[in-house]
């Protein structure tokens, strides 16, 4: 496994661009749009996206909080 440095202020700042853009997606109503993956529909939404997008930035929120408290 590769490991890289990432400052939490980069990961801070992604999330809450991260949160602006799914704000902007739902008062455009935007966020039911379905995605396009490889030139194909699927059955996920611009939302559901934005969903798995703000989940892994979490995520890797969490394990520099693990790694940092080691």
């Amino acid at each position: 496994m590769t490991i890289i440095n990432v400052k939490k202020e980069d990961i801070s700042q992604a999330y809450f661009d991260a949160q602006d853009l799914k704000r902007t997606l739902e008062a455009n109503k935007i966020d039911k749009h379905k995605r396009v993956h490889g030139g194909s529909d699927n059955e996920e939404t611009t939302g559901d996206l934005i969903e798995n997008i703000l989940f892994h930035i979490e995520n890797m929120y969490e394990q520099i909080q693990e790694t940092n408290s080691e």
